[in-house]
């Protein structure tokens, strides 16, 4: 009998060839790599275990059901072609092809597909294709084992049955049950680690403890010299923060922090289990719909699936018949079957030509000129002072346009105080002008708000979250002073410091402008373009 290893993920991986229904990830990626007659019925399966998820993150980035069966689709290509040409998975297979969905996505925002992608998606991709934004927590997960990773992501982010996860990761359902707490409290140690060696205070390292003992979900331990050091230390306070809601609601920082955009939403979106887990999830118990949106309709479902699979299918299977120097051999009484799937792929990707890609919806009270000529979201990181592009308001949360910012719930505008554009300036609410201390633009490529009076200042928490909103050299974000000035504007208009995430720039009375703890009211929320 040939030797067989077993991996990390607890699959036996030796010289024959296990059938790809019903085997682990870790095997599939195995299968892909073989010949022609094994990877096909393996990407098969990966397809039909994963492209419900794929599709339903990917009608999150677009704007209809066609652009997220073609962005689906490209996602496959991606993960076809990396599996053949070598490259191993850093996260779990449903997580890259999302995650590929996301770097397909940012690759669209650089051309005349941009028009397909969803509003608030163009307002976070500023950074350059193909890469995109980088989920915050991404890397203190890629530093935990497999079987960690894939425990968090099935078990806890995408709440998959605990018998489903053990196929889909090659272990027993007694396994998951047992040791998804375990992986949690590896992945709060990974953050932790991960934000302290960002520090370049010696201090830090010796909080490590003290804010572990903080967060314990019984007897939390409170510390006033941590509290005190935290007031000056945004490494801390965000490990703090990050810790917290891993403890409180780990589901949704989970899909937060290891997503680049829409994670909350992907991860309590409603869904049937797609039907197609079939044979590999023979038997397995299904769970109920997930709270939280809408469900594909059955035909739209068919449709996007049969371009997905037509697609992803393709790029493989070249470079299946590159490598063995032609059509592969089938095994005898496999010729009709074997050679029958692969060809008809291409037959359906040569009649699938992306449509032109709809522009983004407006909603029903912008003017006719808006719906005529979208604008274009601005890929300049630093534009130049000489050159101000015009202004356009319009009716969605800040992006990467100057526009007016403008508070939800009492309608003034954010401005820049009488101090003058220089480092400290506090930032204030006024009543909505034309000022140009008024209008700002979100440039997503450095996490930055930035000023259309004087580009070379941006929005600054000043590091603390009880001493205001001010302005400051935007340049400094690659120093010292640079998480002061990193800001995320959520889709629904919150702009959330980066020295506390938890908390939102908000009215505070006055003109004042302060950090306070998030509510879901519409004193934190913006909105681009005076009423």
């Amino acid at each position: 009998m040939a030797r067989a290893d077993r991996t990390d993920n607890g699959v036996e991986s030796g010289v024959g060839i296990a059938p790809a229904e019903g085997a682990a990830d870790v095997r599939l990626v195995e299968l892909l790599r073989t010949s022609t007659v094994t990877a096909y019925p393996a990407l098969q399966e990966l397809r039909a275990r994963h492209r419900g998820a794929v599709l339903a993150y990917a009608r999150l980035c677009t704007t209809g059901d066609s652009t997220a069966g073609q962005l689906a689709a490209q996602a496959f290509t991606l993960a076809a072609r990396q599996i053949a040409g070598g490259s191993e998975p850093l996260v779990p297979l449903r997580h890259e092809l999302l995650l590929l969905t996301a770097r397909s996505a940012a690759s669209w925002a650089g051309d005349e597909r941009a028009a397909g992608l969803a509003p608030g998606l163009l307002m976070t991709l500023g950074a350059p294709p193909p890469e995109g934004p980088l989920p915050p927590l991404l890397g203190a997960f890629r530093s935990l084992p497999t079987r960690a990773q894939g425990l968090i992501w099935y078990g806890v982010v995408e709440r998959e049955p605990h018998d489903r996860t053990a196929v889909l990761l090659g272990l027993t359902p007694e396994d998951v049950a047992h040791e998804i707490p375990s992986a949690l409290q590896a992945m709060a140690h990974a953050c932790l680690r991960s934000r302290l060696a960002a520090s370049d205070d010696p201090r830090c390292g010796n909080f490590g403890r003290l804010i572990e003992e903080s967060v314990r979900p019984d007897n939390p331990r409170e510390s006033a010299d941590l509290r005190a050091h935290m007031v000056h230390c945004v490494h801390c306070t965000a490990a703090h923060a990050e810790l917290t809601a891993l403890r409180d609601a780990p589901r949704r920082a989970l899909a937060e922090g290891l997503l680049p955009w829409a994670g909350p939403a992907y991860a309590t979106r409603e869904e049937t289990r797609p039907q197609t887990t079939r044979r590999s999830a023979a038997g397995a118990r299904r769970s109920g719909p997930l709270a939280g949106a809408t469900s594909w309709p059955p035909s739209r479902r068919v449709l996007l699936t049969s371009v997905a699979v037509a697609v992803a299918l393709t790029p493989l299977l070249v470079l299946l018949f590159t490598r063995t120097g032609g059509s592969p051999s089938a095994p005898s009484g496999q010729a009709a079957d074997v050679t029958g799937a692969p060809t008809s792929a291409p037959q359906v990707t040569a009649n699938v030509s992306p449509p032109p890609s709809p522009s983004p919806s407006l909603p029903p009270s912008a003017p006719a000129s808006a719906r005529a000529h979208s604008p274009s979201p601005s890929r300049s990181s630093s534009p130049s002072r000489s050159a101000k592009p015009s202004p356009s308001p319009a009716a969605h949360a800040p992006n990467g346009t100057y526009a007016q910012i403008v508070n939800v719930s009492t309608g003034r505008c954010l401005d820049i105080g009488d101090g003058g554009l220089g480092n400290g300036t506090d930032v204030v609410t006024a009543p909505c002008t034309s000022s140009d201390t008024q209008r700002w633009r979100v440039d997503t490529g450095r996490g930055v708000v930035q000023s259309y009076a004087d580009s070379d200042y941006c929005l600054d928490s000043r590091g603390d979250v009880g001493k205001g909103v001010g302005i400051w050299e935007c340049d400094s974000v690659t120093g010292d002073h640079g998480q002061n000035l990193r800001f995320t504007v959520d889709p629904d208009g919150v702009i959330r410091p980066a020295i506390a995430i938890e908390t939102g720039v908000s009215p505070a009375g006055g003109d004042a402008v302060a950090l306070r703890p998030l509510d879901g009211g519409a004193a934190q929320r913006w909105r681009a373009g005076a009423r």
